[in-house]
């Protein structure tokens, strides 16, 4: 979904929803940062490349796997300085994020969060600013990715119509055939928000914000993953569990940093505000979608 200025996701909302409406939709924005190649602008962070890693910090590896794959780094520093990002991070350091990408074993096994044994195949390491830190060379098996320089742009970010608790902020929509033929939905609505977009690429690089999904939502794979196999998708208690996450990260595919996730597919690390604040990043949970 679109990320835009905020004075221009206000204005269409207003021009083109009841007042009511509009503003339950406004409601509905979050800020984020779009991350997109720096080219000749201030770098926020990167793609690929070898990590910055404190020095007796060895290469992360998922046990009886293998090592993973550093797939960014993002300089908490100058993404406070490029806007709002709508996330309690430290204002200096590195998240660094890294994934068992299947390269070392075919797609063998991958990271799901509804298996539990996979989850140390994705990691968020934070690297607090002023530890002495060395470049790491990759293990011999694992080639870096390409490196991509990547600036951040601060913006508001838009839900899917699907998202956690976006048709409830609409609670006079009686059903699902209603909610598509909402005026929110509708196609005079949805393509003056397309025509927003700022993305000067397919980019889906993101900070914060609203997750741009594949699939669908991608809170609810959280929360399925949290909750375990005895919760159904009718069970109420996955919406209620998608609810207390939010994105702290996705990473698309992109052909720069040759980066194919699936079928041009996306990575997401989602987390519960609370950790988030509190500086927990081992509490990050991943899941990926593909076409």
């Amino acid at each position: 979904m679109p990320h835009a200025p905020a004075e221009a996701l206000h204005d269409l909302a207003h021009r083109l929803l009841s007042p009511d409406d509009a503003a339950r939709w406004i409601g509905l924005l979050r800020p984020g940062l779009l991350l997109a190649h720096a080219g000749d602008g201030p770098a926020a962070g990167r793609l690929g490349g070898l990590p910055d890693l404190p020095l007796d910090m060895p290469w992360p590896v998922w046990e009886g796997n293998g090592p993973l794959s550093h797939v960014a780094s993002l300089d908490c520093a100058a993404l406070s300085a490029a806007g709002d990002s709508g996330l309690a991070l430290p204002a200096s350091g590195t998240l660094l994020f890294f994934l068992f990408d299947g390269r070392l074993d075919g797609d063998g096994c991958m990271v799901h969060p509804e298996d539990p044994g996979t989850r140390p195949g994705a990691r968020v390491l934070f690297v607090p600013a002023g530890t002495p830190t060395r470049r790491h060379p990759a293990p011999d098996e694992l080639p870096p990715y390409p490196e991509v320089a990547l600036t951040a742009q601060a913006g508001l970010s838009v839900p899917t119509s699907d998202a956690p608790g976006v048709r409830a902020a609409f609670g006079d929509v009686a059903d699902s055939r209603a909610w598509r033929q909402h005026p929110v939905n509708a196609r005079p609505f949805t393509s003056a928000l397309r025509a927003l977009d700022t993305r000067s690429s397919c980019s889906g690089h993101r900070l914060g914000g609203h997750a741009v999904p594949v699939q669908g939502p991608v809170e609810w794979e959280i929360a399925h993953g949290v909750l375990g196999p005895d919760a159904s998708w009718q069970d109420p208690r996955p919406d209620e569990e998608a609810a207390a996450w939010v994105l702290l990260a996705q990473i698309d595919t992109d052909d720069a940093a040759d980066m194919t996730w699936g079928d041009a597919g996306t990575l997401y690390w989602l987390m519960r505000p609370a950790d988030l604040a509190a500086g927990r990043f081992e509490e990050a949970m991943f899941t990926w979608q593909c076409c």
